[in-house]
């Protein structure tokens, strides 16, 4: 409020309670808030009666309050460039973080680095070794072309074509005349409908094997069960 900080309000109030004192500062303080307030309602009223906020709404003054001449920008000005946004950091892995600081220190890493490194001979007999490796597997594949190329399959001739139509043709005829034999035989070995004196034949030899099941079962249940506690005889007095 009025450029002034909460320091220097702290300030203030220390400066003001020891010039006027403890006791005499509620009534000073009452004393400002009142001569604010009578000044504020001054204020209101002055405006009210004089309607200089009437006046500063028209129209006219706005236009007034409007700068007369824009600034533009000059061809030959160019305007700022945009700031790129910042790149978010990326985080070390493990091994990079290793490599950065070795636990056993720069210098010895660097030798042991040295050391396994291939010496130039090395170096160049890996060299002659992958070049080796890439022209077989370039040969490798010039002899699956060639191969290919020499297997390439002629075109039939027409009477090829129409021996082969018939082929299948007469392999499909076999095929239906296999099928049609097959439905004749199921037809003539059809089963004749049985009895009333052999189907209450086969129920009742039904019902006597579920008999027998059921009469086993009842067997084993029996058997499974713990034979019964026998009574404790009593104590002879």
């Amino acid at each position: 409020m009025f450029g002034i900080g909460a320091t220097e309000l702290v300030i203030i109030g220390v400066v003001l309670l020891i010039a006027v004192g403890p006791s005499r500062l509620p009534k000073l303080l009452k004393a400002v808030v009142s001569a604010y307030r009578e000044f504020r309602r001054a204020t209101r009223e002055l405006r009210a009666s004089t309607g200089i906020d009437e006046i500063l709404q028209d129209e006219d003054l706005r236009d007034l309050r409007k700068p007369l001449v824009i600034p533009e920008l000059s061809p030959t000005k160019k305007p700022l460039p945009a700031k790129p946004a910042p790149t978010k950091a990326r985080s070390l892995t493990y091994t990079e973080r290793l490599q950065e600081s070795p636990p056993e220190g720069v210098d010895l890493a660097e030798l042991r680095y040295l050391e396994a490194r291939p010496s130039p001979e090395e170096q160049e007999a890996i060299r002659a070794a992958k070049e080796a490796k890439l022209a077989d597997e370039q040969q490798v594949i010039a002899a699956k072309i060639a191969a290919a190329e020499a297997a390439e399959v002629e075109p039939l001739s027409d009477e090829e074509i129409a021996a082969r139509v018939a082929d299948k043709a007469a392999a499909r005829q076999a095929e239906r005349e296999a099928i049609a034999a097959k439905i004749a035989a199921a037809d003539a070995a059809e089963v004749e409908p049985l009895s009333d004196e052999e189907i209450a034949a086969r129920v009742a030899d039904k019902a006597a094997a579920r008999q027998a099941e059921r009469e086993v079962i009842a067997a084993k249940l029996a058997a499974a069960q713990p034979p019964e506690p026998e009574p404790a005889a009593e104590d002879e007095r």
